[in-house]
């Protein structure tokens, strides 16, 4: 069952990061082409309430943690989540061509940042998610992980204004079991 409802979770961010593909950019967004504009709209994001959001990971960042080269390909602003569309977030997807996964595409990795009231919705819902489908909280440094079967593919960082939700999207068990370890490094890299 869990497996399934990963395929599902997997092929929703994806059709809307798809979908995103097609749209043009605002001003202070960032398309696929460009590191040194991804790098500029990253510190140029805005959450919608005048506050400055940009991604709380960088590609070298996440390569140190897990030894594998990332490349940020999408960056979005004010981001309805897919779960819950009233809330809104700073969504930033990396991906790795040194991992491939099921049908060679890149193994991906997705944070998403949510400011203010925003922040124990998300919160409660990443403990309602990870104990509903038989997993078990745990302290990972300065943020929690969520195991599941003794893997861990998914964690949140920050404290009651800022929240940052980071995990794996499309990681086959493999690969899942493979980063575990490392996960906490990914989840302490977060700014």
């Amino acid at each position: 069952m869990r497996h399934s409802v990963s395929k599902v979770v997997t092929v929703v961010i994806a059709g809307a990061f798809l979908a995103g593909c097609g749209s043009t950019a605002t001003p202070g967004e960032s398309s696929a082409s460009g590191a040194s504009t991804k790098a500029s709209a990253a510190a140029a994001a805005g959450d919608g309430q005048g506050k400055k959001v940009g991604c709380p990971l960088s590609a070298e960042s996440l390569g140190q943690a897990t030894s594998l080269k990332w490349e940020l390909q999408e960056q979005l602003y004010d981001h309805p989540l897919e779960t819950a569309e009233s809330i809104k977030a700073t969504v930033c997807l990396f991906t790795s061509a040194q991992a491939p996964q099921e049908g060679s595409d890149p193994l991906a990795l997705r944070a998403d940042v949510v400011l203010g009231a925003d922040v124990a919705r998300v919160r409660q819902a990443f403990g309602d998610s990870c104990s509903g489908f038989g997993g078990k909280l745990r302290d990972s440094g300065k943020g929690v992980v969520c195991e599941r079967n003794k893997v861990v593919v998914e964690g949140l960082v920050g404290d009651d204004d800022r929240l940052v939700n980071v995990y794996l999207v499309n990681a086959d068990k493999a690969t899942a079991t493979k980063l575990t370890p490392l996960f906490g490094k990914i989840v302490a890299s977060v700014a």
